[in-house]
């Protein structure tokens, strides 16, 4: 696990305690830490799944790009040719 897989953890586990103990005994400003905490969390997890989402390596480019073989007409290899169904 990564340290901010981690420090996510702690700041649910925590922030959910805090608050539903502070709001048990009516402590608002210990409920007002542990939501804090928790939308530490949240702020975590999206940013997590924000990095999840982008490629690790760039995307590599075509050997043969399409402009240069639009001139080309069809029946190259595999292609239909003349007479042949599609």
């Amino acid at each position: 696990m990564s340290p901010r897989v981690l420090l996510a953890v702690v700041c649910l586990v925590a922030g959910v305690m805090l608050a539903a103990w502070s709001l048990a005994s009516g402590h608002l400003l210990l409920a007002l830490a542990g939501f804090g905490l928790i939308f530490i969390f949240l702020f975590l997890a999206m940013e997590a799944m924000s990095k999840a989402g982008k490629p690790k390596h760039g995307i590599k480019p075509a050997a043969e790009t399409a402009w240069s073989i639009r001139d080309q007409p069809p029946g190259g290899p595999g292609g239909p040719r003349d007479g042949e169904p599609r």
